[in-house]
């Protein structure tokens, strides 16, 4: 059975957002920036540009359609899909550390 949007809640708490910024670092920062602003060396010349995770927009989003995001990418858009490239344990750790830059 798929997990429920509880179990997603509890596997980005699960995440180590320290270990996700170094994975963010090396594989997000060219389209979303450093600060997940969307504003990394090609972000905002995407068209749509890239997500800006401290956006209100951003931050209506649930820890589930945040993950379902990095998993599977956004069709329409740039962003590609994780699963494939990242481990579960990675993608977790790149989630705890995106849910830290919307503060």
């Amino acid at each position: 059975r798929g997990a429920g949007v509880e179990d997603l809640r509890v596997l980005a708490a699960g995440g180590d957002a320290g270990k996700g910024k170094a994975i963010f670092q090396a594989k997000c920062v060219t389209c979303h920036g450093a600060q997940g602003k969307g504003d990394g060396p090609i972000g905002k010349q995407l068209k749509p540009p890239a997500g800006d995770f401290t956006s209100a927009e951003s931050k209506k989003k649930s820890d589930a359609e945040l993950l379902d995001v990095i998993q599977n990418g956004k069709p329409k858009t740039a962003m590609v899909a994780w699963k494939s490239q990242l481990s579960e344990a990675e993608i977790q750790d790149v989630l705890a550390y995106v849910l830290t830059l919307r503060k």
